[in-house]
């Protein structure tokens, strides 16, 4: 086992709108996403030298790529109408070394904007979470090359933007200002500020039973998480005001801090005894039992995507301001699929969740020359509506994760490794799981909404 956790020292920010309020942000998600295409330190644009499988399930309308992305970028941003491997995640020691999965878990109050008029001022009055404390910049030495994160996403329901809380400031004030000034109560940033975990277990063969592992613990704390899922690691967002618990959390799962690697490794000659005796002991079947108590209370039933497939993959090298383009060509255009998502994972790394058929990602510009990983990989969407929870619900997808993780063991024909991708909103939660798992999960799903509707049955039949 090759266990490794890099704590991000900058503080994120992450703000949630519905997608049919969406075009409000658009000039600001491309303004973002146009400064972040400057950021780059590619050594080379043509990707031809990379091996990469060409193996594809649809064919392909094959388009040529910009040769000059910044210029078609901001052209982009000044024109909106407002309308390596094989799919394997790649190790993190080396990313790390040079460069520098939702628990909608992490539901937390909203902030509150105020602004007295559309001209007087663009920044809001009581907006805590984007006003600059003079306390931040002493709060944590980090080199710029630190500040690349951002993650832009979409699902049928909902847009989350999460960068830093300084571009978060920079970009999204005035249309936050707008959204207040209309009464869309709906859009929001959220209070607490964040920092991300990159987690790479390389060398597991059930990466997802890890990650739950690694993270039982901080939901055992009640600490609210995000999870996403890249084509290059696992992110873990976790609240900012929590971090040193976060740090001595994983202290006692036998983690060390590596000057060399700027990142937390597993030392298995540490031993975890320092547990004391108050800690919480949530076992799994109690973070399950929790979980499913939560959604039979709340009437919150999984539902899989069994018609939509999706693709986890990365740019390939030297096209990371060619994939960032083209994202910000889709939003201009207002033609972003139902799921669609842009994760930088490292200044030279782009994620990206992508429709599973070849054709419509060649029309929105990523053919294969383009991304890396095999186009049969597909995945599908089991998606969670969590608008009934309050923002401060911790254990949810890890629960349900957990669960399926459990189930699937117990079922024969469920062959080999079973890993789940995350997708992290505000207010809901997407869960991706393999294909060809399609049949087994489908049927654990309707197991579980049984139980529940038997169980809330005999607890009204109790009241009667």
């Amino acid at each position: 086992m090759s266990s490794q956790v890099y704590l991000n020292p900058v503080r994120l920010s992450i703000l949630t709108v519905p997608r049919d309020k969406v075009w409000l942000f658009s000039s600001s998600i491309l303004k973002l996403l146009h400064e972040a295409s400057k950021n780059t330190t590619e050594g080379y644009e043509n990707a031809s030298e990379s091996g990469h499988s060409q193996s594809e399930s649809d064919d392909y309308d094959i388009s040529s790529t910009s040769s000059s992305e910044d210029e078609e970028t901001e052209h982009l941003m000044t024109q909106s109408h407002f309308s390596n491997g094989s799919g394997s995640k790649r190790n993190l020691g080396t990313k790390l070394a040079g460069s520098s999965k939702f628990d909608n878990s992490s539901k937390h109050d909203s902030l509150s904007i105020s602004t007295d008029s559309f001209g007087e001022s663009s920044t809001p009055k009581h907006n805590d979470s984007l006003k600059r404390h003079e306390s931040d910049a002493s709060i944590e030495d980090y080199d710029e090359e630190d500040d690349y994160f951002f993650h832009v996403a979409f699902t049928p329901s909902e847009c989350t933007v999460i960068c830093s809380k300084e571009a978060c400031r920079s970009y999204f004030e005035q249309p936050l200002a707008v959204c207040h000034q209309l009464g869309y109560d709906d859009v929001m940033v959220l209070s607490e500020s964040y920092l991300n975990l990159l987690i790479d277990t390389e060398g597991e063969f059930n990466n997802s039973e890890r990650i739950l592992e690694l993270t039982r613990p901080l939901s055992a704390h009640k600490i609210s998480l995000f999870f996403l899922s890249s084509h290059f690691t696992d992110i873990v967002l976790i609240p900012y005001h929590l971090k040193d618990q976060v740090v001595r959390i994983l202290t006692k799962k036998n983690f060390e801090f590596s000057i060399l690697s700027k990142s937390y490794l597993v030392n298995p000659n540490i031993s975890n005894d320092t547990d004391s005796p108050d800690s919480p002991r949530e076992t799994t079947s109690e973070l399950e039992d929790n979980t499913l108590k939560l959604f039979r209370d709340a009437q919150i039933r999984p539902q899989i995507n069994k018609k939509v497939r999706l693709l986890l993959t990365g740019a390939r090298p030297g096209q990371v301001k060619h994939s960032i383009s083209k994202a910000a060509q889709c939003i201009s255009s207002g033609e972003v699929p139902e799921y669609f998502a842009i994760t930088r994972t490292s200044l030279n790394e782009i994620s990206l969740i992508l429709p599973g058929s070849g054709r419509q990602r060649s029309a929105m510009g990523f053919d294969y020359r383009s991304i890396i990983g095999s186009a049969l990989d597909t995945i599908v969407p089991i998606s969670l509506d969590l608008k009934k929870l309050p923002l401060d619900s911790t254990g949810i997808v890890a629960g349900l994760a957990s669960r399926l993780l459990s189930s699937i063991k117990s079922v024969p024909e469920a062959m080999g490794s079973f890993e789940m991708s995350y997708l992290s909103m505000a207010r809901s939660a997407i869960l991706m799981i393999p294909r060809e798992n399609l049949s087994v999960v489908s049927k654990m799903i309707k197991n579980m909404r049984n139980a529940s509707e038997d169980t809330h049955k005999q607890f009204s039949d109790l009241l009667l």
